[in-house]
């Protein structure tokens, strides 16, 4: 879907008061994630020239070889970081973005009250017709 839509979405539903704190808390931790230790960066760095040794001296063209290391690193990094859908949309050519779509609003609650009152009435319809 994130492909797709060319965005990070999530639809889910907050019918409850557990559904939303859990969400405000997800989002809160997700804003304020610390940066990246430089260590850790560094480590990434040595791992992917480590791993690429064999390619690195092989015949591919520089240009060739240069973007297959960042794209190694890159994903990597996301990794670390947890951004896969961010640099994942980056790496395949798909950056962020705005729109000028205008969304409609879904009240999730009426629809389902509606779905089931219109449940309860073919039930009773089924049952009335199989006992009489």
């Amino acid at each position: 879907m994130t492909y797709l839509l060319r965005c990070n979405s999530d639809v889910t539903s907050l019918l409850s008061g557990t559904a939303i704190k859990a969400i405000v808390a997800y989002i809160s931790d997700y804003v304020t994630k610390p940066g990246l230790k430089t260590y850790t960066i560094f480590d990434t760095i040595r791992s992917v020239f480590d791993k690429s040794s064999e390619m690195l001296g092989g015949t591919q063209k520089r240009k060739d070889k240069a973007r297959s290391l960042l794209q190694k690193l890159s994903m990597l990094l996301l990794q670390a970081r947890n951004w896969w859908s961010y640099g994942i949309l980056v790496l395949l050519g798909n950056p962020d973005h705005y729109t000028n779509q205008n969304f409609v609003v879904f009240y999730w609650k009426s629809y389902v009250t509606e779905v089931l009152k219109a449940w309860n009435k073919m039930v009773m319809c089924i049952q009335t017709r199989l006992f009489f």
